[in-house]
């Protein structure tokens, strides 16, 4: 069974560019909400040393700007998708048309 995008379901008729722009949105968001904090963490741990406070600490000092509505959390929130996105148009010139 193949797999389906929520939003296929959620908005019928939202066309299927948009669904799918979302369905990459709300998978990026994702990853950038609760996979990124933990490499940014460790990245920091393994070449700057332990963190003073602590990992609780390092995840409070992101998700409390980004709930607040802090330009800088959004956007390494959003990062993942931002560089995504960028690498689609870049790209986009380089694929073949079926």
């Amino acid at each position: 069974m193949p797999l389906r995008n929520p939003f296929d379901r959620w908005f019928p008729r939202l066309p299927a560019f948009w669904r799918r722009e979302l369905g990459f949105l709300a998978l990026w968001l994702v990853f950038g909400l609760l996979v990124m904090p933990f490499l940014i963490y460790l990245a920091g741990v393994l070449t700057l040393g332990p963190y003073e406070a602590g990992l609780l600490s390092f995840l409070a000092s992101l998700y409390v700007p980004f709930f607040t509505a802090t330009l800088s959390a959004w956007l390494l929130v959003l990062g993942p998708y931002l560089l995504f996105t960028a690498v689609r148009i870049l790209t986009r010139p380089l694929r073949r048309r079926a």
